[in-house]
């Protein structure tokens, strides 16, 4: 099936957030859009393998980062 091409305004500052997510992740719009909405729609099977395995290797990275954090305190 082919994709459909959907259209949001969203406010700058979840913008920024999406940014910033692109560049950490090396995802694009389209991808991180389509897993986020799966995931909050309860479809997280249609998000493709790839996906989940680049957003938990970030969520470990930032996992990671706070453990780090926390012990040099």
């Amino acid at each position: 099936m082919a994709n459909i091409f959907v259209g949001a305004r969203i406010p700058q500052s979840l913008h920024d957030k999406l940014s910033d997510y692109m560049n950490r992740v090396g995802a694009t719009k389209s991808e991180i859009m389509t897993a986020a909405l799966a995931q909050y729609l309860g479809s997280a099977e249609n998000v493709p393998m790839s996906q989940r395995v680049v957003e938990l290797e970030a969520r470990i990275a930032a996992l990671e980062a706070q453990m780090r954090s926390q012990s040099s305190v």
